[in-house]
């Protein structure tokens, strides 16, 4: 199996950009955003499959996990399938009987997404919980009781985050863990696994992914 990875954070920090150097050939994007990929070649993406509700995004992640070309999976965005598995329950299901289906149908889908042999990368937006001193916590959003519970099923959840260099120029880094100055984020990743902070590169994650267990193979 392999680690599955989460990309959180605000819009506009790099989150989808993160994708751009992955092996189009072996990248299978459900975009239940139904938009196009922001970044300059992301037209090499052949494998970039429009998601327009929760029954054909079942049906193209089986297809996806099956599939025998693809090494990469990625869900762009968690975001918007949650508000498609909203739309499509909430017109069969009401009251605590929604809520009970909605949170056991996004709990089997984040289970498939632990149990196979590609690296499976969900991309979401965060939500903000601020206090009488400011933000206090910013985590994975999504509503019902699956709120700051969704972090625990992925291995690896990186915060994007955009900062402004010397030059005056936009850099994109990713957050690894939980660090001074960025306690409040809900970023993790095994220890030793990944610097604190990196580029928004998902293909240097990977890599070090790969290094990192290949090492632990090694030693044993």
């Amino acid at each position: 199996m392999k680690p599955n990875i989460f990309v959180v954070g605000p819009s506009g920090t790099g989150k989808s950009t993160s994708l751009r150097n992955l092996d189009p050939d072996k990248t299978i994007i459900l975009n239940t955003e139904q938009k196009a990929l922001p970044f300059k070649g992301a037209g090499k993406f052949k494998l970039n499959v429009p998601i327009p509700d929760l029954e054909a995004f079942e049906k193209a992640f089986d297809k996806a996990i099956a599939s025998k070309k693809a090494n990469t999976i990625v869900i762009e965005s968690f975001t918007s399938l949650t508000e498609q598995a909203y739309a499509q329950i909430g017109r069969s299901y009401k009251g605590f009987d929604f809520w009970d289906v909605y949170k056991k149908e996004l709990m089997r889908i984040l289970h498939k997404s632990k149990n196979t042999d590609k690296y499976v990368i969900m991309i979401g937006i965060d939500q903000v919980l601020e206090g009488a001193g400011g933000v206090e916590e910013r985590f994975i959003s999504v509503d019902g009781s699956l709120k700051k519970k969704v972090e625990k099923e992925f291995v690896i959840v990186l915060f994007s985050d955009m900062i402004t260099n010397e030059e005056g120029d936009p850099e994109y880094r990713f957050i690894t863990n939980r660090q001074k100055g960025y306690e409040h984020v809900s970023a993790k990743s095994p220890m030793e696994m990944l610097p604190k902070q990196m580029p928004n590169d998902l293909v240097e994650v990977i890599k070090l992914i790969e290094e990192y267990y290949n090492e632990e193979e090694s030693a044993k």
